[in-house]
């Protein structure tokens, strides 16, 4: 594996990570600021987690759909 290689994914590995801790803070952004009425959709821990994971799942369709296309 050359050093480009591995910078690249390491790269790619901390946006990822990035990007999933920021859907999380966000989320919790959006229930302690109560925008949109979201507070009552997003108040027990289970919608959270759901509304969560779902944004995270998304954002990987999208992700793998635009290397598609771009790579």
């Amino acid at each position: 594996m050359s050093l480009d290689a591995f910078l690249k994914d390491l790269g790619m590995r901390l946006g990822a990570g990035a990007v999933v801790v920021g859907i999380f803070f966000g989320l919790g952004y959006l229930n302690r600021t109560d925008v949109f009425g979201l507070s009552a959709v997003l108040g027990s821990e289970g919608a959270f987690f759901a509304v969560a994971f779902l944004l995270v799942g998304l954002v990987a369709v999208g992700w793998m759909v635009l290397m598609q296309y771009v790579g």
